[in-house]
């Protein structure tokens, strides 16, 4: 068997970090004048994802942010949640979409179709292949929380990555695929990935090899044995499992993929559960919500300045210079050729000016 470590493993303190995280954010959006709006959808009553919601409403009340949930019944038709998702879509005053998970009976097999629906722009999940794609490229625009959280956690503890094996349990399109792609990025952690799944061959002979190992399998206590992890007692387990367990005594607690009391004598880091990935998950969730705030802010004030502007002059036209001067103002310096790019859908008048009409469906990003 492995020989224990001297010391028990030190717990990556997810509860602690997110506090961190979430103070940053609320400090982003004071000082940003953000108004974030993360809005939840959810349909039937999943007790799991109700507790989830909770945790995402109080977080996003912590930075300052508002917060709405639409609570479809377990029966909702298809075509009902689709029309849900498109108001949201609409509403300029949202700035991130998440539909709760699992859905619930018929639903499910339509939940691939459900989650490319919502907006690119408001998808702080980043579901969308549209976001997934950019984030398979390495240029992400919303990075998929779970995975962030999990990729903060290791940077913030100054855990080494650098050519070090990470070896992945679990190969699902929420955690386990999008945190191999984040790891690896050769700019970014520069890991060596390997993926396992319940087909993988000698998968304990990988695990014991690996420098970190994330256990994303959704099976409770699949890791138990302390030989499956690295000898030496250095391994890195991060565990995503959340299994609610009956104890003797009839009480529910929480725990993981990994027996944490089995393997805390015999690896380097270990997070809890609870109090490890989980918190660290909603943290990066509202973090993608101000990014989104942030972004999708920016044209409708451009419109609005736009407005006072054209309001003052009363010709309801814009020249080019104060076209120049409106974006300068939101900190958006674009070059002359840029913004000829950019306005090439919009009409241009022989004087360099555009209908002011024309601005403002631009700005609000309205047809583009």
């Amino acid at each position: 068997g492995a020989a224990p470590s001297l010391a028990m493993a030190e717990l990556l303190d997810g509860k602690a970090l997110s506090a961190i995280v979430i103070e940053s954010l609320r400090e982003r959006v004071t000082t940003e004048g953000l108004r974030p709006h993360l809005c939840v959808i959810t349909v039937g009553e999943d007790p799991a994802s109700q507790v989830f919601v909770k945790q995402k409403r109080l977080a996003a009340e912590k930075i300052g942010g508002s917060f709405t949930q639409r609570c479809l019944p377990s029966q909702t038709s298809m075509d009902k949640l689709c029309e849900e998702i498109r108001e949201c879509n609409c509403d300029p005053g949202v700035h991130g979409i998440v539909v709760q998970l699992p859905l619930p009976g018929a639903l499910r097999e339509h939940e691939r179709e459900v989650l490319d629906l919502i907006s690119p722009s408001k998808d702080v999940d980043c579901f969308h292949p549209k976001n997934f794609g950019r984030l398979a490229l390495g240029q992400p625009s919303f990075l998929p929380a779970t995975p962030a959280g999990i990729v903060r956690m290791i940077q913030h503890y100054g855990i080494e990555t650098h050519g070090k094996l990470c070896v992945i349990v679990g190969k699902s399109n929420i955690v386990g695929k999008p945190l191999g792609l984040m790891l690896a990025r050769e700019d970014g952690p520069a890991a060596t990935v390997v993926f396992c799944d319940q087909y993988t061959q000698g998968m304990w002979e990988l695990t014991r090899q690996a420098d970190i190992l994330v256990m994303a399998a959704g099976k409770h206590h699949l890791l138990s044995d302390p030989s499956a992890v690295r000898a030496d007692g250095q391994a890195v387990i991060i565990d995503v499992g959340i299994h609610r367990v009956q104890t003797a005594e009839g009480k529910t607690i929480i725990q993981g993929d990994v027996d944490a009391a089995a393997l805390r004598p015999h690896c380097r880091w270990l997070t809890p559960v609870p109090g490890g990935v989980g918190p660290m998950t909603v943290a990066c969730l509202l973090e993608q919500v101000v990014e989104a705030a942030a972004r999708l802010q920016k044209p409708s004030e451009a419109a609005a300045l736009a407005v006072k502007a054209c309001a003052s002059q009363g010709t309801g036209r814009l020249r080019s210079e104060e076209m120049q001067h409106l974006l300068t103002k939101l900190g958006a310096s674009f070059s002359q050729a840029e913004l000829d790019v950019m306005l090439s859908s919009v009409t241009i008048d022989s004087d360099g000016s555009i209908k002011f009409d024309d601005f403002v469906d631009w700005a609000f990003g309205i047809g583009s």
